[in-house]
């Protein structure tokens, strides 16, 4: 979702605590080895479609994006468009306002093919998507904790009250969908062939701010207050791992590489590489707080935004710098709440709260500036023919156009 803070190793103390917590792992003792197929995700139902691309938050499309800032098309939909938009399995672009609507858009016009609404807003300002499943049915993180289930043609199939206000799913493989809520409860639901079941809930034990990420090895990543939290899924249970502490509250959603290090943002002066074990790989002072969450591409470039307009890529192995910059208008009050896309030919795109959208070729050149003509905190998306997405405070969606 958005902000984070700064982190440190795990001490003998909060070791201590989570050896109290039941099914918490701790030294010497047995991690599960956890369900079957989760970590192995599924082929991607579409061009894009859950928040950050897929369970590992790798926000990499083979599609070729916009080197121009030409604007394809723009469509004024009802209230403040911080959801992120992701692609259906017949093209359509999904966009969920926070007036609790969420809208099924043509991707050659923006003409809308169907709403569904929930006849309620949102209570809280999230930067949360639905996620497509293979069969086309769309899991809509809806108003007051529910959970909807919707055809690709916008009919409701089912729906389920979770708890607290939703987090974006994470679909994770072998049927396996992962959705966490503000109030700190991290649910597993088993879904497929048009019906879902419950499978098991873990209350975290603090608020969590951060939508889940899955590792090649299975495990699950979110946060309760100021901790990262592993999370086993064990098939009929969830059981605790391990968590890391750090100093301040957390408030985005990390990022997970294919060799297992998680890179997360922090409300501080630091940003941090974190094993799967648990223990700090590195840190990258950054200088600055962040509210932009964190992606991996598959090639191991890891990316970020902070509060003075700059985005920065590392080395998700090390946290060694490969690149920083920043958009030619773009002034250091200019902060970045998006998230970053990344095209098939490494450019790369961010939003700022100042209205700007950027392209990067992968050296660091500048491609194109875009006035969105109001704040973007919305995470973007890429659909397959490369158009990219992103959506306005002011209920704008624009679509910048590919070549």
């Amino acid at each position: 979702v958005r902000a984070v803070n700064r982190w440190r190793r795990f001490s003998a103390l909060a070791l201590a605590n989570c050896l109290l917590l039941a099914g918490c792992a701790g030294a010497g003792q047995r991690v599960p080895a956890g369900l079957a197929g989760v970590g192995k995700l599924p082929r991607p139902a579409s061009a894009w479609p859950q928040a950050g691309y897929d369970a590992r938050h790798s926000s990499a499309s083979a599609a070729i994006g916009p080197q121009q800032g030409r604007l394809r098309w723009s469509a004024q939909l009802a209230g403040d468009l911080t959801p992120g938009p992701v692609i259906g399995i017949d093209g359509s672009v999904l966009q969920a306002s926070n007036s609790g609507v969420l809208y099924a858009l043509d991707p050659a016009t923006g003409k809308q093919r169907w709403h569904y609404d929930a006849k309620q807003g949102y209570g809280s300002d999230l930067s949360t998507s639905p996620a497509v499943l293979t069969d086309g049915t769309i899991l809509w993180p809806g108003p007051l904790g529910t959970l909807y289930a919707l055809t690709a043609h916008g009919t409701l199939a089912w729906r389920e009250r979770l708890g607290d206000d939703l987090l974006s799913p994470a679909v994770a493989g072998a049927g396996r969908v992962y959705v966490a809520d503000l109030s700190g409860q991290l649910t597993a639901l088993e879904v497929g062939n048009g019906q879902h079941r419950k499978a098991w809930t873990l209350d975290l034990g603090d608020q969590d701010l951060a939508s889940p990420t899955v590792g090649p090895d299975g495990t699950i990543y979110t946060v309760a207050g100021r901790y990262l939290v592993a999370v086993r899924d064990l098939g009929d249970r969830g059981v605790r791992r391990w968590r890391f502490r750090s100093k301040d509250k957390l408030e985005v959603s990390n990022a997970v590489s294919s060799d297992g290090i998680v890179m997360l943002g922090t409300n501080a002066d630091k940003q941090y590489g974190i094993r799967s074990d648990g223990k700090q790989a590195w840190a990258y002072d950054k200088g600055e707080f962040t509210y932009s969450s964190s992606v991996i591409t598959p090639s191991g470039k890891a990316y970020f935004g902070d509060n003075q307009g700059r985005l920065t890529v590392l080395a998700a192995s090390d946290g060694k710098q490969l690149l920083r910059v920043q958009g030619s208008s773009t002034p250091r009050t200019a902060s970045i709440w998006t998230s970053v896309a990344v095209d098939g030919r490494g450019d790369f795109y961010f939003a700022t709260v100042t209205g700007r959208i950027y392209g990067f070729d992968p050296s660091g050149k500048q491609l194109f500036e875009l006035d969105a003509g109001a704040a973007v905190h919305s995470y973007p998306a890429i659909g397959a023919d490369g158009t990219l997405y992103f959506g306005t405070v002011a209920g704008k969606l624009l679509a910048i156009a590919p070549g």
